[in-house]
């Protein structure tokens, strides 16, 4: 087909698609419609005319500059363009324009992976934080929160290994935890966890409000109610348990102490170890069975507090010094 031809279809069809063209206009079509070449040219411009109706408006556009732009886009590809089917292709080829942008720019773009914050408390101490809505934390030692950047605009979620202590700003935005293979979910409360990744269970304490425990596929477990406390085992094969406790005993710990009620010692000795960053050990395990009630204070000395829980149980303790690791305390009987 050699130009005249070619670039006489195009107007002709932009003018019978528009309903524009005369019985001469539709008749020399029709001619040209006998090749198989004019046919396939004639159903991409048809094409074109009906995707028209499926692109969006635009606001405060331009015309002449968008037909500017095409024509710069068709120069640069080396396409030619005759000034006697402008008044008609152009039509089609704006809509084209526009048609395709808003194609490529309406497709779902790539999901952008989120930027996370985490914070990490070292053995030994302790942080107190407060989030972007307003919620306030307290970390106990060797503990990990992490939550992405975009926190309390559309969700807000974060992610705790450790034991952390919450008093949540009301939001009709729940704040959801994850701990482990579950999840704490409230909307303003105050609440203690404690999922440590080297032991073998969670626990979430209500002091105040209410919370709803979730599984990872997003079902309920249980709904707490004030002075509840929930334990959830790692094996999910084990029970998981609820019962009633003096909250004092678990959130103490953000004031500087830890209060314990008829703990096993080696509990005890598991809290000592993470708020004072020394090891621990029994010369027989016998005596890890052994029951402690009372309180340890941050601020006294690691052996003051260890003198005093051995006086108290009738054991004695000796400590080693390892200033490139942690120091040792040997606990025995006397």
């Amino acid at each position: 087909m050699n130009d005249s031809n070619k670039y006489k279809i195009w107007e002709l069809a932009a003018s019978k698609i528009h309903l524009e063209a005369g019985d001469r206009e539709n008749q020399e079509l029709d001619e040209l419609l006998q090749q198989p070449e004019n046919q396939k040219i004639f159903a991409d411009v048809h094409q074109v005319h009906k995707e028209i109706p499926e692109v969006r408006p635009l606001y405060n556009s331009s015309s002449s500059r968008s037909w500017q732009i095409i024509s710069r886009y068709f120069k640069n590809k080396k396409t030619k363009l005759y000034l006697n089917i402008a008044k008609y292709a152009a039509i089609i080829i704006l809509a084209f324009g526009i048609g395709t942008f808003f194609h490529f720019n309406l497709k779902p773009q790539p999901e952008i992976p989120p930027v996370y914050t985490e914070i990490f408390v070292p053995p030994g101490q302790m942080s107190e934080i407060t989030l972007n809505d307003g919620t306030h934390v307290w970390l106990n030692s060797e503990t990990t929160l992490r939550y992405a950047d975009n926190f309390g605009k559309d969700a807000r979620n974060i992610e705790l290994k450790g034991e952390a202590y919450f008093k949540v700003k009301r939001s009709e935005i729940p704040f959801k935890v994850g701990v482990k293979d579950n999840e704490v979910e409230v909307l303003g409360t105050s609440f203690g966890v404690i999922a440590y990744p080297d032991e073998n269970f969670s626990r979430v304490t209500l002091v105040e409000g209410s919370v709803q425990i979730n599984d990872n596929h997003g079902r309920t477990l249980k709904q707490l109610i004030p002075k509840q406390q929930i334990n959830l085992p790692d094996d999910k094969s084990k029970k998981i348990t609820t019962t009633m406790v003096d909250t004092g005993f678990y959130e103490s710990w953000i004031l500087g102490e830890i209060k314990f009620d008829d703990e096993q010692l080696n509990e005890v000795a598991r809290r000592i170890e993470r708020w004072y960053n020394v090891e621990i050990r029994f010369a027989s395990t016998d005596m890890q069975a052994m029951r402690f009630t009372g309180t340890v204070l941050k601020e006294k000395p690691v052996d003051q507090s260890v003198a005093a829980i051995c006086k108290l149980l009738a054991l004695k303790a000796d400590y080693k010094s390892n200033p490139d690791t942690k120091d040792v305390i040997i606990i025995s009987k006397k």
